[in-house]
């Protein structure tokens, strides 16, 4: 009974505005701005206003999306630089040693280091002790070549046009440019390589001096007095003359951290020859 005098209610007035509506006399914006001027509501203002904060806010995050990004993807460069006669131990994120001798520069992406791959740049005459980590190889780059291992110990001395490596364990990768056959290295060998003549060398002659500017010693086993002269000049880093003859006589000894005059000395009385370093007249 209830709804059906609601319904006649509802249709009375239905048909009392079909009577009285003339097509066009309502206008919808009028009756907003009516309606809005007696509740003090600013529609249009208030609506810009809203697409400029979601236009803002929009804008806001594209330019911190497009900063992370190319934030994430800048690197950030670690390097260590040693001035002449400088020696100095690095170790870097995953624990590996570096040992740098004088006149070297190393240098690594902290955000990637570790990431894929462990790699470093250098150049001059470096020593590494490379934590082991199959899941990340460790290679280090010089202007020429790249030296790939797991975990092992090595030299790599980067010298203008020349880079030559040394493996005292472990096993390495001497690889330089795309047309040559890496070099597969393990304990004891050594190889180089030589921009002129674009060819990876193994060397075969034992050089038990390239380390003595970590070990501070020097060991020369019935070698030649030409590469002794040489090997000295290298670690104290002068020039070594021989003033007498005796180009053929060979020498045999080891010395431990021994200053130059004091090595001279007993070379020159062992040898009965005279070497003078550059500063001596």
């Amino acid at each position: 009974m209830m709804n059906n005098e609601q319904d006649d209610r509802f249709e009375k007035r239905l048909r009392f505005v079909a009577r009285r509506y003339k097509e066009g006399s309502l206008d919808e914006d009028k009756a907003w701005e009516r309606f809005a001027a007696r509740q003090g509501i600013r529609r249009q203002v208030a609506f810009r206003r809203y697409w400029m904060v979601a236009a803002s806010v929009v804008l806001l995050l594209i330019g911190f999306g497009t900063f992370y990004m190319k934030d994430r993807n800048n690197p950030e460069w670690v390097s260590v630089v040693t001035a002449s006669g400088q020696l100095k131990d690095v170790y870097l994120p995953d624990s590996t040693l570096v040992s740098m001798a004088g006149n070297s520069t190393l240098r690594y992406d902290l955000k990637k280091y570790g990431k894929e791959r462990r790699v470093v740049e250098m150049t001059g005459k470096v020593f590494f002790q490379v934590k082991r980590n199959e899941a990340r190889p460790f290679s280090v780059h010089t202007a020429l070549t790249e030296v790939t291992v797991l975990g092992t110990s090595f030299q790599v001395n980067e010298q203008p046009g020349v880079t030559q490596v040394n493996v005292v364990t472990g096993k390495v990768r001497f690889a330089a440019g795309e047309a040559l056959e890496p070099a597969i290295l393990t304990a004891g060998m050594s190889a180089s390589y030589s921009d002129e003549k674009k060819e990876i060398n193994i060397g075969t002659e034992e050089k038990p001096n390239d380390l003595s500017w970590k070990t501070k010693q020097l060991r020369f086993n019935d070698t030649p007095l030409e590469k002794v002269i040489e090997d000295l000049g290298d670690y104290y880093h002068v020039k070594i003359t021989n003033k007498t003859g005796s180009p053929d006589s060979r020498l045999t000894a080891t010395f431990n951290d021994l200053p130059l005059d004091e090595v001279l000395m007993v070379i020159n009385q062992t040898l009965d020859i005279r070497l003078v370093s550059q500063a001596e007249k």
